[in-house]
């Protein structure tokens, strides 16, 4: 045995707060107070806060409060979603990043409405998220949870290779809880839609 460990949880995690995650369409960038404004206003659309169930609108002094205790949890990594010119065009986050690396979860998926039909970017964002949760950290389990009439993110979750664990009611609406294990996720076939649609724009260029 070398005598070496691998890294702890709480320093990947920051590790991943410092440096981009590189996709084909999009990044995803760690998130600062710079996006602050931009994903509110993605927040506060009348899609987004439906699905979110958000009881009311997000203000910067709401952000700003959250991203202080963020910057002191060491479970949690929150990015903004770019395009490769660098426009926000959403945000994501793995969270709830247990020490003993046997769980996570992912959620808190925004994409601009006005945005979101020129490219798969929802796609190829969490394959980003889920090729550091499995690959980079090395998290037994993913588990996400859904609104019940939310037939998007259903469609996307079973395409990745998440299986319905069971539901749960916030705040008097169902919300179905998905589950996804290394063995159940194939993300190739997937990834070969995102770098079809990345050679598509090269050649457009």
């Amino acid at each position: 045995m070398s005598g070496t460990s691998s890294p702890a949880v709480a320093d990947q995690v920051l590790a991943f707060r410092a440096q981009p995650v590189l996709g084909a369409l999009i990044d995803l960038v760690p998130y600062g107070p710079e996006h602050h404004d931009t994903v509110i206003g993605f927040r506060n659309t009348e899609r987004a806060s439906y699905f979110l169930h958000q009881p009311e609108p997000l203000t910067v002094e709401k952000q700003s409060k959250w991203f202080a205790g963020y910057q002191d949890r060491r479970d949690d990594i929150q990015w903004a979603i770019t395009r490769k010119d660098g426009v926000v065009v959403g945000a994501t986050a793995l969270y709830g990043i247990a020490e003993d690396r046997s769980r996570a979860e992912k959620g808190r998926l925004v994409i601009d409405d006005t945005r979101a039909r020129e490219a798969p970017y929802t796609l190829e964002a969490e394959l980003l998220l889920l090729g550091v949760a499995f690959d980079s950290l090395g998290i037994a389990r993913i588990e996400t949870c859904v609104r019940d009439d939310n037939g998007v993110m259903q469609s996307i979750n079973a395409r990745l290779g998440f299986v319905r664990s069971g539901q749960h009611d916030i705040r008097g609406v169902e919300y179905f809880d998905y589950v996804l294990t290394p063995d159940r996720y194939q993300p190739a076939p997937l990834q070969a839609t995102v770098d079809a649609w990345a050679r598509r724009r090269s050649r457009a260029a």
